[in-house]
């Protein structure tokens, strides 16, 4: 069993148990946690956030009508949504802390065995920030989601006679993940299938290095462009976003 499957099992049990004192009439603060080695980390709020604000764009082109020789309008993909929180406040002694965590949580970082294998490689591995779990309240009903931490603003406002900041304002932004416990409905064309992750495509890499560094197969390139519809592969640039086939999909060769 990998870490990350370990992860993703401590993350949906903790999400459930989350769940189960929300509805329960617990007062259970809206939090962020990481299961992914070696950021494994939790932060929770002292006072849940006044705003949270939530944007998908669906991407719109203009396709022939059959019949009448016309066009229509017609949804082709829909983006990962993002999602901001204003006012975030945080209190007491380990403030800076939680701070440095969610700060450190931006940062795209493959871990050790990633960061060796890149000195040694030549290959640049790191590729994203670690999916986040943000849960506030039971799944579906309240807000929980898989995200990758955009940016974080910190303006600390109080601290101690000795310099140690004890109170933060702080505003978050993320991009959604899609995920099996999401409060957002997914859209298969927009790669939001059980078991689909999202990669960042980092310089210097190809399909042909993201299929064997996820699956260790060279050839699974093939798959991962018929799931994300990519007709020419040497067109993916840094900075583009492809979904991983899940293991099931790879197997099979089933449909997107």
């Amino acid at each position: 069993m990998t870490a990350m499957m370990v992860g993703a099992g401590v993350n949906l049990a903790a999400g459930a148990a989350i769940g189960a004192a929300s509805l329960a009439g617990a007062r259970v603060p809206a939090s962020l946690r990481c299961t992914t080695p070696p950021h494994l980390g939790f932060v929770y709020f002292d006072f849940n956030p006044k705003e949270i604000s939530i944007t998908r764009t669906s991407r719109i082109k203009s396709v022939a009508s059959p019949g009448n020789g016309g066009s229509q309008q017609a949804a082709q993909k829909s983006d990962p949504a993002k999602i901001t929180m204003n006012e975030v406040l945080f209190e007491g002694m380990d403030t800076k802390l939680r701070c440095d965590t969610l700060l450190a949580w931006t940062a795209p970082d493959a871990g050790f065995l990633g960061q060796l294998l890149s000195v040694v490689t030549s290959q640049n591995l790191k590729t994203q920030p670690p999916p986040l779990t943000f849960q506030w309240g039971p799944p579906m009903v309240g807000f929980m989601y898989t995200v990758l931490m955009q940016s974080v603003t910190v303006k600390y406002t109080r601290f101690t006679s000795a310099g140690i900041p004890v109170r933060a304002k702080l505003t978050l932004g993320f991009y959604e993940v899609p995920s099996m416990l999401g409060s957002l409905p997914q859209n298969p064309t927009s790669g939001g299938l059980v078991g689909r992750r999202g990669h960042t495509v980092a310089h210097g890499e190809s399909l042909q290095s993201i299929a064997t560094t996820n699956y260790g197969n060279p050839g699974a390139w093939r798959r991962i462009a018929e799931v994300n519809g990519i007709k020419d592969p040497t067109r993916v640039r840094p900075g583009d976003t492809v979904y991983l086939p899940n293991p099931q999909e790879l197997a099979d060769g089933g449909a997107r």
